[in-house]
């Protein structure tokens, strides 16, 4: 992941925090932000720093948060058409959530070589092999940032803003002084990084050359063990 030369000031009272932009918009590091990501998906893989066993529960009101998020209603899906115009068949995430997932891959990342809905398609999949409890955590953070927007001063849904009101708003989630909402933005952060940079399409921008296999060719040949008793 490319590294910044500079860094910016918190809000008064909150100290330091380094940034790391991606392209012309900068985030603050996670706590869970492990640098490379290992290119092996397809088996339930997540960002460093995400327990398999719940990230959001763990943190303080994340008990609340899951038993809040969860007598939210789904939504219908006509009011998030965005997985049925991408052609995606969810396994995880309902529409809703997975338009959430996309339009904040969308705000997040600016000028990185893979789109949003290929973001969103991958998460499902992983959270998919992956089930309880992560899924579920998952699954919350995502109906919190939909839904709570009255909480960053916006009274439209995070899907209905453009995608400079995301980024505003997805910024107080950051600097909250709540952990639970700082929670839920590095978790929404990580997972869009770790599946948007495990993409090959990343590799000029992170100077990743490739596996070994890639540049080395090793021509097969007969190995004679012995006598197999």
């Amino acid at each position: 992941m490319p590294e910044t030369t500079g860094s910016e000031r918190l809000p008064s009272g909150t100290g330091r925090a380094e940034f790391r932009p991606v392209s012309n918009r900068s985030w603050p590091v996670a706590e869970i932000d492990g640098g490379a990501p290992a290119r092996g998906i397809g088996t339930g893989t997540f960002p460093p720093g995400i327990d398999r066993r719940g990230f959001l529960r763990t943190a303080a009101g994340g008990t609340a948060a899951i038993a809040l998020a969860s007598v939210i209603p789904v939504g219908c899906a006509a009011d998030y058409p965005q997985a049925t115009e991408d052609g995606v068949e969810l396994e995880a995430l309902s529409p809703k959530e997975y338009a959430v997932l996309r339009a904040a891959a969308e705000a997040i990342l600016v000028d990185v070589p893979v789109p949003p809905d290929r973001i969103a398609r991958r998460i499902d999949r992983e959270l998919a092999l992956a089930g309880d409890p992560i899924k579920t955590d998952m699954k919350t953070v995502l109906t919190l940032l939909e839904h709570l927007t009255l909480l960053g001063g916006r009274l439209r849904r995070f899907t209905a803003l453009d995608v400079e009101d995301r980024v505003a708003y997805m910024h107080t989630w950051a600097r909250s002084r709540f952990t639970l909402r700082r929670a839920v933005f590095q978790a929404t952060r990580a997972f869009i990084y770790f599946f948007a940079y495990c993409d090959d399409a990343t590799r000029p921008i992170t100077g990743f050359t490739g596996p070994w296999r890639e540049r080395i060719e090793i021509p097969a040949y007969p190995v004679d063990f012995g006598e197999v008793v």
